[in-house]
């Protein structure tokens, strides 16, 4: 039975070992159980008292404890199977029963230093016990380090795009505010950046899923918020120049796509960039892909249409045209962008669909409506 328990506990300890290292240290995304399962029961429990909170603030602050939490049970999780594990190795090569053995594990493993009388088998045990320990505390700062790294990363373009599309962000504001700035619309965002920040914030939550639960320092202000008003701003743009595409343009319109389909799809589809791309440009010639639903409205449109106009943004002959484009480009991210921003329950900024449970729209400041008062 000894020798039945050691082997069990040496294959468990490097099963155990190599989740944490796969989950925390390697550079792609993780198929650890462990991390997946806690990330899944956290924001599921998160979630179900959101209808009970008055405001959306209110679930915003709420919310925001959920990725602390799932970081934390994961430490719990891994450093408790680790002791199960490494008590059956000390319970396989001592004479302890196996209340003592986990005693011993636990003691050891959390360096408290409180141990049973061992023979010269089990202090090896005993020090390689203390060593994952401390290996394993190791690895989770330095995990915490990435993951906060990542976090500055993402939030710092995210506030930079707050002065010109307000908050929450909203695709045709950007346009609106870059004009009244005294700027050109069309050079309202910098397709390089806003390339490289898409490539990098898919990289990161496909490496590190729970950062994705992480939250702005403002409920007004959501990742998947401000891709979408980016993508939304850029596809107005070509709708609105109706001159030969910009392949800054198409390249951003197509990493933001993939980003929100791959995160919309929750078993990790793969887009291929190159059908994406000339879906764009078949879309910016007004061909919208068979069954593609753009999630606006007729209504929404002149919304938009109409805070251009009231920042004196230069406007079309042809405005159906023009509509046509932009529902056509807007088909080929829209769903898969309303699927993200309600799953991480981001606030509800106009063109972002709904939520579960419902919130109000919340609008930026307009540059209509200070024109109008």
């Amino acid at each position: 039975m000894r020798i039945a328990s050691l082997i069990l506990g040496i294959v468990l300890t490097l099963g155990i070992l190599l989740a944490v290292v796969q989950a925390m240290l390697v550079p792609r995304g993780s198929h650890s159980i462990v991390a997946r399962s806690v990330n899944r029961v956290v924001s599921s429990a998160a979630d179900l008292p959101l209808s009970w909170f008055r405001s959306y603030d209110a679930q915003d602050r709420w919310l925001a404890g959920a990725a602390p939490v799932t970081l934390l049970l994961q430490l719990v999780v891994y450093v408790a199977m680790l002791i199960g594990s490494m008590g059956l190795v000390m319970f396989g090569m001592t004479k302890l029963d196996l209340v003592d053995s986990m005693y011993q594990s636990g003691s050891t493993l959390t360096t408290l230093g409180i141990v049973q009388p061992i023979t010269d088998a089990s202090a090896i045990a005993t020090f390689v016990a203390a060593f994952f320990g401390l290996v394993l505390i190791a690895i989770f700062i330095g995990y915490l380090m990435a993951l906060y790294s990542s976090f500055v990363e993402r939030e710092s373009q995210t506030a930079s795009l707050s002065l010109v599309s307000g908050e929450p962000a909203w695709g045709p504001e950007i346009l609106a505010r870059s004009k009244f700035l005294g700027g050109e619309d069309r050079l309202a965002l910098d397709n390089n950046d806003w390339i490289s920040w898409t490539c990098d914030l898919r990289l990161n939550l496909h490496v590190n899923p729970v950062l994705a639960n992480f939250r702005s320092t403002s409920s007004t202000c959501h990742w998947a918020v401000s891709l979408l008003a980016v993508l939304d701003a850029t596809a107005l743009r070509l709708a609105l120049d109706g001159e030969k595409p910009d392949a800054g343009a198409i390249r951003l319109l197509a990493e933001g796509s993939i980003t929100f389909v791959e995160l919309a799809e929750r078993q990790g589809h793969r887009v291929h960039t190159l059908q994406l791309e000339r879906k764009l440009i078949a879309a910016i010639g007004g061909t919208a892909p068979e069954g593609a639903d753009p999630c606006i409205d007729h209504d929404d449109w002149l919304a938009a249409i109409n805070e251009l106009r009231a920042a004196d943004v230069e406007l079309p002959a042809d405005l159906d045209r023009a509509e046509q484009t932009f529902l056509a480009i807007r088909s080929l991210y829209a769903s898969s962008a309303q699927e993200v921003a309600s799953r991480f329950h981001a606030v509800r900024s106009p063109w972002t669909g709904d939520r579960s449970p419902s919130v109000p729209v919340v609008w930026p400041e307009l540059i209509s409506d200070s024109a109008n008062s």
